[in-house]
């Protein structure tokens, strides 16, 4: 392990209905959780680490750290996007100028499913 690498954190084991891993906590405070990291094996038999923002079974993942460490640190370093529903009237707007429901501006990332489901992309 790199000198500095993980010193503020520890590993605490848990699991989900899926995989067995550690919780990332706070060294100092164990009540603060950064993540959940846990070992993968792939088809080759190599193993890669995962570092997901919870042990939920439905958490977003990173895969491809060499070690708990790195993905803990990762965990550590990083802070987890989070993406908000809104309630209002903005929540649909959409994002091209001339974008509508009904006349879809074709280069917006909005449109392209509804163009693909039209047939015509």
């Amino acid at each position: 392990m790199l000198p500095g690498l993980a010193q503020h954190i520890d590993f605490q084991p848990a699991h989900n209905d899926y995989t067995r891993g550690f919780l990332v906590v706070n060294k100092t405070d164990p009540t603060t959780v950064y993540g959940y990291v846990w070992e993968h094996t792939l088809p080759d038999g190599t193993t890669t680490w995962v570092a997901q923002p919870d042990a939920t079974n439905h958490a977003s993942r990173i895969a491809g750290f060499q070690s708990r460490e790195w993905a803990g640190e990762f965990l550590y370093e990083r802070e987890w996007p989070r993406f908000v529903h809104r309630e209002d009237a903005k929540a649909d707007a959409l994002p091209q100028q001339g974008c509508t429901e009904h006349t879809p501006c074709g280069t917006c990332s909005l449109c392209e499913p509804d163009l693909a489901h039209r047939g015509i992309l």
